[in-house]
């Protein structure tokens, strides 16, 4: 059977139904296709004729279709044509095997539309007109209509006399007559690079902000991104490999005093790594980042029953497996009033409003995140595997590579008596407890090798805990 044509069915009885003057007959009908296959006019029909059937099953032509068949074609309408001719090619025998090479790729076509994301589309249709309210009123419709336009005081939305589009309000936007979007756009990145923006209001950059400190720049900068194509790596580029960016972020006694706030760029500023990042760079450290690109979203270890208090409908939260496990952050799935509870520690902002700058905090659910979220868990024991493989046989020679995979560095001397000490009394207590010893290496998806010692890398895992949670680690400097 076709999808979008007509078919019927005839059952023909072996014996008499029914008895009497009136007979109940009673269908049961199983719709198993699917939600995108069901039958659009359903129609049932009972004849007493002992020959209801006239002719070989198949596509009924109907009286309209046989009246125009037996007229001269040039006669025929052009609909009554078209008809006939679908009619057909529906029914023609030589055009059978035509007729399965399309209905086998209408059904691949539907199980691949039915796989792929959807997104909802509005289509268009003539607006609504928008009135000024009387007093915010609105009910009352007596005010004067307006069309969309720019404030007075911008440059005009050139339409040539037509309605405004979207479309003529993006190009507004990036006209060259309209500096503020590219001054918008690169005092929010230099903010990314440098922690405070040339002028610190990211949200009303303009009259109603802080003046920058440095307005010559900015406006060199917009200037160079507007004609630079508006291309985002060509700024970062321009930051990044700039002096200013390449300074050092330690400040003497006179320049932090002089300058605490570094609103004068004479050094670099410390500031701890957004909430997505800190997740990335602790998997990054451990090997186990996915650097695939796109995709559809992930679900990271969250805890059981953190979505128990939604419903319309009640939903639960699944754990992706493989490689979408350690996808990077900006892919996790995001609930609006329900962000990741390991991105909210670190300040992420629910998306029930947009939010132009970020808060920042320093509370100890950080610290507890790091230490016992399984990400983190996880990404400490792969970590620590790879200090066992790659890093040596002495503790002093694994130490170093793992400061210097983690931190860029090698450790001081107070940091590895500290760590010395922390990795013999927890081998201690793990060649006493080998089943614990056991637990923490099995947490997370990702298997610890078949020949790994497991109190060996347990006790490892517990220094690499230890420095992925230096507040080192996640401040950029």
């Amino acid at each position: 059977a076709a999808d979008g044509l007509d078919h019927f069915l005839v059952v023909e009885a072996g014996e008499p139904v029914g008895a009497g003057d009136e007979t109940t007959l009673t269908l049961v009908l199983h719709q198993n296709a699917g939600a995108l296959r069901t039958i659009g006019r359903f129609r049932l029909a009972a004849t007493t004729d002992p020959l209801p059937v006239a002719a070989e099953p198949g596509p009924s032509p109907g009286k309209e279709l046989v009246d125009s068949a037996a007229r001269d074609r040039a006669s025929r309408t052009r609909e009554e044509q078209e008809a006939l001719t679908r009619f057909f090619r529906r029914v023609a025998p030589e055009l059978a095997p035509a007729r399965a090479a399309l209905r086998a790729a209408e059904l691949r076509k539907a199980d691949l539309v039915g796989e792929m994301p959807q997104s909802l589309v509005t289509r268009r249709q003539e607006p609504e007109p928008v009135r000024v309210l009387a007093r915010g009123n609105w009910l009352d419709e007596t005010g004067e209509i307006v069309e969309p336009a720019a404030p007075h005081f911008l440059p005009r939305l050139e339409t040539d006399g037509r309605r405004a589009t979207r479309l003529d309000l993006a190009r507004w936007l990036t006209s060259p007559d309209n500096p503020l979007t590219a001054r918008v756009f690169v005092n929010r990145q230099w903010k990314l690079f440098f922690g405070e923006g040339l002028s610190s209001t990211l949200e009303d950059l303009g009259s109603q902000g802080e003046w920058p400190t440095h307005p010559e720049l900015l406006d060199w900068l917009a200037v160079e991104f507007a004609e630079g194509g508006w291309d985002v790596k060509r700024l970062v580029r321009t930051l990044v490999t700039s002096a200013t960016y390449r300074q050092t972020a330690q400040a003497s006694a006179e320049l932090a005093g002089r300058d605490p706030y570094n609103r004068l760029y004479a050094r670099q500023s410390r500031r701890r790594l957004e909430a997505e990042m800190v997740r990335d760079n602790a998997l990054a450290i451990s090997g186990l980042l996915s650097t695939t690109v796109g995709g559809t979203p992930v679900h990271p270890y969250q805890p059981k029953g953190y979505w128990a208090h939604l419903n319309f409908p009640p939903r639960e939260w699944d754990d992706s497996a493989g490689e979408d496990q350690y996808r990077r952050a900006v892919y996790t799935w995001w609930q609006r009033t329900f962000p990741h509870p390991s991105l909210l520690a670190f300040d992420a902002p629910p998306r029930e409003e947009c939010v132009g700058e970020r808060t920042r905090s320093n509370v100890p659910q950080q610290a507890l995140a790091l230490l016992n979220d399984p990400t983190y868990v996880e990404a400490a024991r792969v970590f620590a595997q790879r200090i066992v493989r790659e890093g040596g046989a002495r503790f002093e020679d694994r130490l170093r590579w793992a400061y210097e995979r983690a931190l860029g560095r090698a450790p001081g001397e107070d940091e590895a008596r500290i760590l010395r000490e922390l990795l013999g009394r927890h081998a201690r207590e793990y060649r006493a407890d080998p089943a614990a010893a056991h637990r923490l290496v099995r947490v997370g998806f990702s298997a610890p090798p078949a020949d790994a010692e497991k109190v060996e890398v347990a006790a490892w895992t517990s220094v690499a805990r230890a420095i992925l949670n230096l507040p080192e680690l996640i401040t950029r400097p």
